[in-house]
């Protein structure tokens, strides 16, 4: 039960029959535990209830959810999912959700999540974009030593058409990834892009059995990109971009 004056944090969702223990400690340093109902278990560990923005509590979720996937399939719950007490992870969040969390389970059972991102040089890309574009290398060179006041139209003019380059590197690049990885997957997300100089960002589902040949495609996709884009490969990971456990509950959220 919960330590007095405590809540409940939750982590994810697993199947009763294989879940193992937790080795790691949890958000605030808290033991991590079980509360099952209906063959499904809630990994949970005591929380006081106050904000867990820093990023070591993110990090101490992630690598909870990491050691759980590694015996067993995982439905991740969002970051800052707290609740009141065990009994109300049971009656808020199991049972509510019993039928939602049952085919969630069975969908990515045997299953992970892989990703693979790719990121430019940036004054490798530029220089590639100029060389390839016969538009973007007149304008640049007519606006050299023109004071800036003088060629502002044509400089914005310049970034547009920078911009619309990278595009469409941006989309080749991408389509080519997908072509060489997804026959090697169940399912594929295109995620967000967070940073100027990445060309994709991508999350695909494997069955474990796959792995070693999904790792084969990855290396050959280095190969096919050579030294104009790095690769950063990462995984196995829980589904968190597949079994969304948007699931409805009376959690509070940090």
């Amino acid at each position: 039960m919960t330590a007095a004056g405590h809540s409940v944090y939750v982590y994810g969702v697993v199947p009763a029959a294989e879940c193992g223990s937790i080795s790691l400690t949890g958000v605030e340093g808290a033991e991590v535990r079980k509360v099952e109902h209906a063959g499904v278990v809630a990994l949970v560990s005591a929380v006081s209830g106050g904000s867990l923005t820093a990023a070591k509590e993110v990090r101490a979720h992630w690598r909870v959810l990491d050691e759980a996937c590694g015996t067993t399939t995982v439905l991740p719950v969002r970051f800052g999912t707290v609740m009141e007490s065990d009994d109300a992870v049971r009656a808020e969040l199991l049972e509510p959700n019993a039928e939602r969390l049952e085919l969630l389970l069975r969908e990515v059972s045997g299953r992970v999540q892989l990703n693979v991102k790719g990121n430019y040089d940036e004054e490798r890309l530029m220089r590639e974009v100029v060389m390839g574009s016969t538009a973007v290398a007149e304008l640049r060179d007519r606006l050299k030593g023109l004071p800036a006041e003088a060629g502002y139209y044509e400089r914005i003019r310049l970034g547009e058409l920078v911009a619309a380059e990278v595009g469409n590197r941006r989309a080749t690049d991408t389509r080519l990834a997908l072509e060489t990885l997804e026959p090697l997957s169940l399912a594929v997300k295109e995620e967000e892009l967070r940073q100027a100089d990445s060309a994709f960002n991508l999350a695909f589902l494997v069955d474990r059995d796959g792995l070693d040949a999904f790792g084969r495609g990855v290396s050959g996709l280095a190969k096919q990109f050579g030294e104009r884009l790095e690769l950063h490969y990462v995984g196995p990971l829980p589904p968190y971009s597949f079994a969304d456990v948007e699931l409805s509950s009376e959690a509070a959220w940090a």
